[in-house]
């Protein structure tokens, strides 16, 4: 069976990922030193809410190697293939992050990481 994953800027809504069975790894936003998981920890709304409130612009960050890896680690229990479909590297080391990951993942599982050239979902 084939597993799609992706990360929290594809803004799939969290229905849809549902109903498709599609992995969303959160992306990293920090206000200060408050650091939150898109999606997760903090609703879009309450990106918006803090963005307009707040007098620190955030910054975001991805997932270290060993994070992505143990979520790969997880679907591989269950599934023979990953399709990991990502925010393009231009903007983000999320697929850097990704490969970095693949390498990680001791069960066997073909990993396919995509950098979809892409900001959200296209």
């Amino acid at each position: 069976m084939v597993k799609i994953v992706t990360d929290s800027v594809s803004d799939v809504p969290a229905a849809l990922a549902q109903e498709l069975d599609i992995t969303v790894l959160p992306i990293l936003i920090r206000f200060g030193e408050e650091v939150y998981r898109d999606g997760i920890d903090l609703s879009p709304d309450e990106f918006y809410q803090k963005l307009v409130s707040r007098k620190d612009f955030p910054h975001t960050a991805v997932p270290s190697p060993g994070e992505v890896a143990q979520a790969y680690e997880d679907l591989a229990e269950e599934n023979d293939q990953i399709l990991s479909i990502h925010l393009s590297s231009k903007y983000s080391a999320f697929c850097e992050a990704a490969l970095a990951a693949r390498n990680l993942v001791r069960k066997k599982c073909k990993i396919e990481v995509v950098d979809s050239l892409s900001a959200t979902a296209g």
